[in-house]
């Protein structure tokens, strides 16, 4: 048995990329760019840093689990 780290395979973003589109479930509907997808030494799950569209100023960072939570976000299509 070992602890030493895992190594990351491609699939582990489930998909998502900078670039994509999302919008928010609730309303009113904000259309939400990723910026980037980051992971952080101290903490397993990856985390999306999102730019509102129309208004980059306007930015949050989420944990990608969220973001793929159909209750909180869905794909802009």
């Amino acid at each position: 048995m070992t602890f030493w780290p895992r190594r990351r395979s491609l699939g582990e973003n489930f998909g998502i990329e900078a670039g994509q589109r999302f919008r928010s479930a609730s309303m009113p509907w904000v259309l939400w760019e990723v910026a980037a997808i980051m992971r952080y030494p101290w903490d397993a799950a990856p985390h999306v840093r999102l730019c509102r569209v129309g208004a980059p100023q306007d930015a949050k960072t989420i944990s990608l689990a969220v973001l793929r939570d159909g209750r909180f976000f869905l794909p802009a299509t």
